[in-house]
């Protein structure tokens, strides 16, 4: 067959025993897929193209041959948004740093933590190592990967230097998607992979994948062609990957359809949400497991929640225990970048026993809210410190005693916020006044004594977010400029 250019809307199947490819264009979404027996020639007189945009990426399915001759290449495409830090990864075999002239291109070091520029416009970018690149275009740019594209048998050595966390930064060698639920995880290798996502928050955030934890993950299991991801090593070894790890295009969800007994914390401020997971699985242990633990990679965008749980002193993002018996206290910790209210919502926990009860404590408030009748919280945070809660699987109550909502009408009109306490004991009030902005910037904080208050505010905006912490008990509400 022989076309200049070809617009694909699905797969386009490749069969027979030597078929020509000049000009043809594989849109985003979309493959070409050679199967066994077949041979598909990229010619000199023209090349094949891979198409990258925002909505995806073209894929190369070599199950058969691929044969370049007379000079001829694949143009493999690679989506960037502009004014970010994105991992990369090569999809060719003669990938060199001078491909990128004009950017910036990093390298990465397990033993150093240490990020480093490419500045030889020779140096090789080696297939299976991934990269840290930022475009300087001024818009959203397509950087295109010319050369033969890489296939079979690929592999790389990861280091372990032990003072450090052992993160070895690697990359999907192929012009294809990367499905790491087929890929044979070393046993000195943690089973986690980490993609760095460049549109959450100010500065992007991290998000992982771990087979078999379902909805604790935060990405899925497909590594898009062109794509860099951390891994973390426990020892030195090498990762070894083949065709038969590749996928035949990117999927919406996960094929595991494994039940996890685990809940689902998600955090959201400024209107980004993170999130941390607890589950039980009777082939875990207490300690960090390999295939069942994930740890939280932290980025540094001041604008992002961060919720981790700790095992044996590290970070966790998904903390795998081997049953609630023995831990029935969890904790919690809270870290953000800036001031404000933030939210808790709880979820997942229909795949808890039932008979098994699920309490969120906020130590600093000495408070203690059942998250099956309400897994949604509301709190302030106060930059430049560690919030400690505890998750609590057991009936805590009779411990740690739960007060009451305080009893408070709060409404905003003519720039005045009014806040009355409806109590009948003595007029002596002892509470903090917090206002927030949708976005979280405090407005306002002051201490209130007296029941009945009427307490100026300025209304630029519609909508204002009210916190009131007392002795005995938290307020929250929010309020409309009427």
């Amino acid at each position: 067959m022989k076309c200049k250019t070809v617009l694909l809307i699905a797969m386009f199947v490749v069969v027979g025993s030597l078929l020509s490819a000049q000009g043809l264009k594989v849109e985003p979404g979309t493959s070409i897929k050679v199967e066994l027996g077949s041979t598909l020639d990229i010619s000199g007189g023209g090349d094949l193209t891979l198409k990258s945009d925002a909505t995806g990426d073209a894929s190369l399915i070599d199950l058969g041959s691929v044969a370049y001759t007379g000079g001829g290449e694949a143009n493999v495409e690679r989506y960037l948004t502009n004014g970010q830090w994105h991992l990369i990864s090569s999809p060719i075999t003669n990938a060199l740093g001078g491909m990128f002239v004009g950017d910036y291109i990093q390298s990465y070091a397990e033993a150093t933590d240490i990020w480093t520029d490419i500045t030889s416009l020779s140096e090789q970018l080696s297939p299976m190592q991934g990269y840290s690149l930022w475009s300087m275009a001024g818009t959203a740019t397509t950087e295109v990967f010319s050369g033969i594209t890489n296939t079979g048998s690929q592999s790389m050595a990861f280091t372990y230097s032990g003072a450090l966390k052992g993160y070895n930064l690697m990359g999907n060698p192929y012009p294809s998607v990367l499905d790491w639920d087929e890929v044979a995880i070393p046993s000195e290798l943690n089973g986690t992979f980490h993609l760095f996502d460049p549109t959450i928050g100010s500065n992007g955030d991290y998000v992982l994948y771990l087979k078999g934890a379902t909805s604790g993950n935060t990405t899925s299991q497909y590594i898009p062609s062109g794509q860099g991801f951390f891994v973390r090593a426990t020892g030195t070894g090498t990762l070894a990957l083949d065709n038969s790890d590749r996928g035949y295009g990117v999927q919406p969800f996960y094929k595991n359809t494994e039940v996890n007994h685990m809940l689902v914390l998600k955090a959201t401020g400024n209107n980004i949400t993170t999130q941390t997971a607890i589950r039980f699985n009777p082939n875990a242990t207490a300690q960090v497991d390999r295939l069942y633990d994930a740890h939280k990679m932290m980025s540094n965008s001041t604008d992002v929640p961060i919720l981790y749980t700790k095992c044996n002193g590290e970070n966790m993002a998904i903390n795998t225990l081997p049953s609630v018996s023995g831990n029935e206290t969890v904790p919690l910790y809270f870290e953000a970048g800036q001031s404000g209210n933030y939210t808790f919502q709880a979820t997942e926990l229909q795949s808890i026993d039932p008979n098994i009860p699920v309490y969120l404590e906020d130590v600093a408030q000495n408070y203690v809210q059942d998250l099956r009748t309400n897994p949604e919280y509301l709190f302030a945070y106060t930059t430049g410190a560690v919030k400690n809660f505890n998750i609590h699987f057991e009936n805590t109550i009779t411990q740690i005693e739960e007060p009451k909502d305080l009893n408070v009408t709060c409404y905003l009109a003519n720039n005045t916020l009014y806040v009355n306490f409806l109590t009948n004991e003595a007029p002596d009030i002892n509470a903090k006044l917090e206002v927030y902005s949708v976005l979280g910037q405090q407005l306002l904080k002051q201490d209130i004594t007296q029941k009945s208050n009427a307490i100026p505010l300025v209304a630029k905006q519609a909508l204002y977010l009210i916190h009131i912490v007392a002795e005995d008990g938290t307020f929250a509400t929010k309020v409309f400029n009427q």
